[in-house]
């Protein structure tokens, strides 16, 4: 599963505050076939989440070693969600890449484009649902972690209604 618009925030959030010039080598971070999830509260059953593959991720830093950008790319990644309660299951394409960025303001914006599922409900509109992009998603955030825009292009589709 990709991070959840919350989750962006609440690690980078702390990020936000950093000024924009890197000096320092970036950080390469490799998380080979992360562990199966299970989400509760999406859908009216459980589901099990697995991806197959890896995601890459690239931190990079200003003078003072804080975080001031990460890009994370998923290639050939699949995303397979499964109905604990029938076993009926979608494996679906998983590939794409995140982009977060620390602005002078104290804010953050993210960009998540590609293909892959939002566990955490629809990442516009805030509705419940397990949701698969083919598109991108776009989001600013102040400096208290609040959003002040989010967008999407492209398409996000309820997977619940599939996976019934």
């Amino acid at each position: 599963m990709r991070r959840g618009l919350l989750l962006f925030t609440a690690v980078f959030i702390a990020i936000a505050v950093a000024p924009a010039a890197t000096a320092n080598r970036p950080i390469r971070e490799v998380i080979e076939n992360p562990p199966d999830v299970v989400i509760t509260g999406q859908c009216a059953f459980p589901v099990l989440g697995h991806i197959e593959g890896r995601e890459i991720d690239t931190t990079f830093t200003d003078r003072a070693g804080n975080p001031v950008k990460q890009i994370g790319v998923f290639p050939g990644n699949t995303v397979t969600l499964t109905n604990l309660d029938t076993g009926t299951f979608v494996t679906l394409p998983a590939t794409g890449s995140f982009q977060l960025r620390a602005e002078r303001d104290g804010g953050a914006s993210v960009q998540v484009t590609g293909h892959g599922a939002w566990p955490d409900g629809n990442p516009v509109t805030g509705e419940p649902g397990l949701w698969y992009q083919s598109g991108a998603v776009r989001a600013t955030f102040d400096a208290e972690g609040n959003p002040t825009s989010v967008s999407s292009t492209g398409t996000l589709v309820n997977l619940c209604l599939q996976l019934a």
